[in-house]
């Protein structure tokens, strides 16, 4: 709560509230492996003026998700799981391991 106050402190007077929330995970099979996996998901959204929803934790009820028309902590688990850049990256690691690794 004490993060969100300070950021939506921080854009007081902002028009352009873009945001992105960003994950990136990197698989390597021993320290001097020439082939590590690296995997990104981003999600992005707009930062609402003020909190809207109860669900999830840290910045969801800030962000904006416009094709949804919802925060993120208006979003179910299924929902959320579905489209976070958690969700991207880790799928997109999964690829990655079954297809470079022959893994799944």
């Amino acid at each position: 709560a004490a993060n969100n106050a300070k950021l939506l402190a921080a854009l007081d007077g902002v028009s352009t509230r873009r945001a992105r929330f960003v994950c990136a995970l990197v698989a390597v099979r021993s320290a001097d492996d020439p082939q590590p996996l690296v995997a990104m998901g981003r999600w992005s959204g707009v930062i609402l003026p003020a909190p809207r929803g109860e669900a999830g934790f840290g910045y969801d009820s800030l962000i904006y998700v416009a094709e949804l028309q919802r925060s993120v902590a208006e979003l179910s688990p299924s929902e959320k799981n579905g489209r976070s850049h958690r969700g991207i990256a880790s799928r997109e690691m999964l690829r990655q391991m079954r297809e470079v690794w022959g893994l799944g």
